[in-house]
């Protein structure tokens, strides 16, 4: 019998290259078993989500190797280049020689590749028999916003299917190039296999010298496959998507956008290349209505964006400012992104402060990042501390990024002096004494939760006073609070809400990645690293999921959506264990 060997695992990772919209993936319901998977060939081009409940079809094509005109059991094993699809009997090689380009190819002359389209059939009426297959030149197949060519030089298709046969060598070779604009056609001539492999390898070999080229001993077993994460699931504008700059996707089908509120975290996640992290960083403000409102997410399609997400961009750009070469960045850039920072900046200040006390108000939970903590339970509009230390750095962001391209001084110290009449506010209105709470703007109901997103204030470091501080960590590394073997997590285990979910008491990236840059800005460089240290280790040891249970340090996969069975890793997990473990993994 047969087993996989797997640089990743199709079932938590689909498997794709820098800037393609092509994957594989296996069954939806698979098992990584042989003869218990199958192997899709899947299009990432998914528009915005429009329901949760409807399967978005993000697997197309099915992939099955044949002999004698019957399917063979199979396992999929996976290197950091290919995708290998094995039989007792010979096995097919996939490769992305090209962004819009995969090849395949096998030296078993037995062995067939067969490509099924993705369709609905009933149990409950017997199916149409298939024509005969006929030799083709070549097959044109819908695949979803796109066409896909598919060339070989033994090609049969029928009503039900395509098979790419050996030719009189005993060898098979199949190109599939997806074109999303222009008519397909087949090439005059395809790449060798052995160049494409090569091509892909030395994409990703270099951008793992480039962003990350070792890490500590104890997390260097993670790293490539966090790099590769990453780089697979980043974009970059093709003269055809909607990308304006290099952004990184979060999780392949269910969350398929590049996420605007995540390029920030991404950005200090290159910063060994300053060129990629300030576009990163960019690429948010390419998207941008006039009222200042950032998209949500972008997918390769532009489309409305109903939702958004805290304004953490002032946040990362300090930290820009304090560990690249700054001086060296476009300074026609800089200037383009201080005016987008005073715009998104003064949408928030501008638009969600409907009591007017100087402290704004999250309007709805599609704007929180945290859609299900449980101190939105006083209702919205929800003035919380956290999205208020937001836009104090935003302000402090703005100050300082003036100062260095030249603004006029009266203008960078009124956003010196708006910072700290907020940050003043802040404690005012969001501390009890001994910890932080949010409230409703119109009822004053407070929220009697203990959600870690509640301590983000404590990015604002010795901005607070030093007893707010003590205080706030005391709570937070309190026995049966949020510290765990596994990182912080997002309830304390003793809360009333700790029901796990998304940020009722799991470990989540977002807050694991912000609060270890909280506790630095306070001075505890010491306590970033232990909770750092775990978090890391756990990712490690499961993989980059977006979502862990904060009792195991398992993986959690019950958020679901499109009929997938669960969460695939994310992209916002991997580039924080590469930061975080590069940083404090010693």
């Amino acid at each position: 019998m047969l087993k996989s060997t797997k640089f990743v695992d199709l079932l938590d990772a689909p498997f794709s290259r820098r800037g393609s919209f092509l994957a594989f993936a296996n069954d939806n319901y698979g098992e990584d078993l042989y003869g218990k998977c199958n192997l899709w060939l899947c299009s990432s081009r998914i528009t915005g989500i429009t329901d949760f409940n409807v399967n978005n079809g993000f697997r197309i094509l099915k992939l099955q190797l044949v002999k004698d005109g019957k399917p063979l059991p199979s396992v999929i094993s996976t290197t950091p280049y290919e995708v290998i699809l094995q039989s007792r009997y010979g096995s097919v090689r996939f490769t992305f020689a090209e962004r819009k380009l995969v090849l395949a190819t096998s030296d078993s002359p037995d062995v067939s590749l067969r490509m099924t389209l993705q369709k609905t059939v009933s149990w409950f009426v017997d199916p149409e028999p298939p024509t005969p297959l006929t030799k083709v030149d070549g097959a044109v197949i819908d695949f979803r916003a796109s066409k896909l060519q598919v060339y070989s030089d033994n090609l049969w298709q029928n009503s039900n299917y395509t098979e790419a046969r050996p030719g009189a060598d005993g060898k098979l070779f199949i190109a599939f190039e997806d074109f999303f604009k222009g008519e397909p056609k087949i090439r005059a001539g395809y790449p060798s296999y052995a160049d494409g492999v090569a091509d892909v390898k030395a994409d990703f070999d270099d951008y793992c010298e480039d962003i990350c080229p070792k890490l500590p001993a104890e997390f260097e077993p993670g790293r490539l496959q966090a790099l590769w994460q990453n780089w697979s699931m980043t974009v970059e504008p093709d003269g055809e998507s909607a990308y304006k700059r290099r952004m990184v996707k979060m999780i392949h089908s269910i969350f398929e956008g590049a996420f605007v509120w995540q390029q920030p975290l991404q950005a200090i996640v290159h910063a060994r290349n300053p060129a990629i992290a300030w576009d990163i960083f960019c690429s948010g403000f390419e998207h941008m209505g006039e009222d200042g409102k950032m998209t949500d997410s972008l997918t390769y399609e532009d489309v409305p964006s109903f939702g958004l997400k805290p304004p953490v961009h002032g946040t990362a750009l300090l930290w820009l400012m304090d560990n690249l070469d700054f001086s060296k960045l476009p300074a026609a850039e800089k200037a383009w992104v201080w005016e987008g920072l005073k715009k998104w900046t003064d949408f928030w200040t501008n638009t969600h402060d409907v009591d007017g006390d100087g402290v704004v108000e999250f309007a709805g939970l599609l704007e929180t990042g945290w859609e299900d903590a449980p101190y939105f339970n006083v209702g919205f509009p929800c003035a919380s501390p956290d999205l208020n230390a937001l836009v104090v750095l935003q302000m402090e962001a703005l100050a300082r990024l003036g100062r260095d391209i030249g603004k006029d001084e009266t203008i960078c110290a009124e956003w010196e002096s708006k910072a700290k009449t907020l940050t003043k506010k802040i404690v005012e209105k969001f501390w009890n004494g001994t910890e932080w709470f949010a409230f409703n703007a119109k009822t004053g109901e407070k929220s009697d939760s203990h959600t870690i997103s509640l301590y983000f204030p404590l990015l604002l470091g010795d901005r607070l006073p030093k007893e707010v501080v003590d205080k706030s960590i005391e709570f937070i590394f309190a026995p049966n609070h949020f510290d765990t073997p596994y990182g912080l997590a997002t309830e304390t285990l003793d809360s009333d809400y700790f029901f796990h979910g998304f940020t009722q008491g799991s470990v989540i990236t977002p807050s694991s990645f912000w609060m270890s840059l909280a506790l630095e800005a306070c001075g505890r460089a010491d306590l970033a690293k232990k909770v750092s240290r775990a978090y890391c280790a756990m990712q490690r040891d499961t993989g980059f999921f977006h979502i862990h249970n904060a009792l195991t340090g398992k993986e959690d996969r019950s958020l679901t959506a499109f009929g997938e069975k669960g969460l695939f890793w994310s992209a916002w997990s991997s580039g924080a264990y590469i930061y975080l473990a590069g940083r404090y993994g010693e």
